[in-house]
């Protein structure tokens, strides 16, 4: 009787150079799918930023109407007391809460909050005591990216929630271009002309996605931006980063020099 040695043929495995392709094909997709992500939550993250500057704004404007004018940005004490006082004429100065430790990145919290993030008291002999009759809050400040500062302020963290805070500056202060302390960040001012921007209202600038404010100060030209700058957003570049709002020439110029991606 004569036997089948017929082999049955076994699986065969990949082979080495198989297995390195499929590795490398692997992390293609997994980088292609990882920088898609990233950049899904830049953009979501973007918007959520420009709709929280619109909101901001509109509460500093019902602020405005409520009080008769902008509240001031704290880069002068004395201006500041100045206009408390105007506020609250029936308010003696013992009353008055710390000014002089705050700053233009302190700024919003204290004004659309009151100092203890309960609005201003309805009693007109003192408007900073915790009566149970409020004005405001003007807006409802998200608890996870409030900071506290050394100084006794409160500073108002974008959606992420690191790096610097939004800053606040006071129109019509045109000696004015510099903050006092951190972080540094200058109003901004039209590159045409060097006249202020929302001269007669206010600014607000978010550090962007980086967490950093860029030394520039030129709108929209950007002809002094660094890198920093580019991802910063304002309440008057319309909800775009200043990268987005500068022109196309100098868009393109400052796309030489930059790997930012606007």
């Amino acid at each position: 009787m004569r036997t089948n040695d017929a082999r049955v043929e076994r699986p065969r495995g990949f082979t080495l150079p198989e297995m390195l392709t499929v590795m490398a094909v692997t992390s293609l997709l997994m980088g292609a799918l990882w920088h898609v992500g990233v950049k899904a939550v830049v953009v979501a993250n973007r918007a959520r930023v420009a709709t929280e500057l619109r909101n901001l704004s509109e509460a500093v404007e019902n602020f405005a109407q409520q009080f008769g004018d902008y509240p001031p940005d704290f880069h002068d004490p004395v201006a500041a007391r100045r206009f408390v006082r105007a506020m609250f004429p029936k308010c003696p100065e013992r009353n008055y809460p710390n000014l002089s430790g705050q700053s233009p990145a302190t700024a919003l919290y204290f004004w659309l909050a009151g100092p203890k993030g309960r609005g201003f008291s309805a009693n007109p002999a003192n408007p900073f005591d915790d009566g149970p009759r409020r004005i405001g809050p003007f807006i409802d400040f998200a608890a996870d990216r409030l900071r506290p500062t050394c100084s006794g302020g409160v500073q108002y963290l974008p959606p992420g929630g690191a790096g610097s805070p939004y800053v606040y500056f006071r129109g019509g202060l045109h000696g004015y271009d510099g903050n006092r302390g951190w972080p540094p960040v200058h109003p901004y001012r039209f590159s045409k002309d060097n006249s202020w921007i929302n001269a007669d209202t206010f600014q607000i600038i978010a550090p962007g996605d980086d967490g950093r404010f860029g030394g520039g100060h030129h709108y929209p030209s950007g002809s002094d931006y660094d890198e920093a700058n580019h991802d910063d957003i304002s309440n008057f570049s319309g909800g775009s980063t200043l990268r987005q709002a500068m022109p196309a020439e100098s868009g393109r110029q400052s796309a030489a020099t930059s790997n930012e991606d606007g």
